[in-house]
């Protein structure tokens, strides 16, 4: 029994493309969606810090005590800091400033 090279050849190429196709439409199906809930949910103690920081900031604001002179830089780096944890946080959203200051 002799078998035909150009037939196996044809149907090994097409085995590899199916193969090949199966592959990379898996690749895509399987890429999460990204959201930012998704990246909340990612990374719950970067959630709570921001929070915790917002609850600090809006004490440090009400507080009747300048705190020796120190209280509006305080305030001023609490602000950056809080921007900065958002920023990392949502880095893969590629957000601009003014969208992070929005984001919850």
């Amino acid at each position: 029994m002799t078998i035909n090279t150009r037939s196996l050849s044809t149907g090994a190429l097409c085995t590899f493309m199916a193969l090949g196709l199966a592959g990379h439409w898996s690749a895509a199906q399987a890429e999460p969606e990204i959201s930012m809930r998704s990246e909340e949910m990612a990374h719950p103690r970067l959630v709570k810090a921001i929070h915790e920081m917002r609850d600090a900031l809006n004490e440090l604001r009400a507080a009747p005590s300048d705190f020796g002179g120190t209280k509006a830089q305080a305030i001023r780096d609490t602000e950056l800091a809080i921007h900065s944890l958002k920023r990392a946080l949502y880095y893969r959203l590629k957000m601009d400033d003014a969208a992070i200051d929005r984001a919850p």
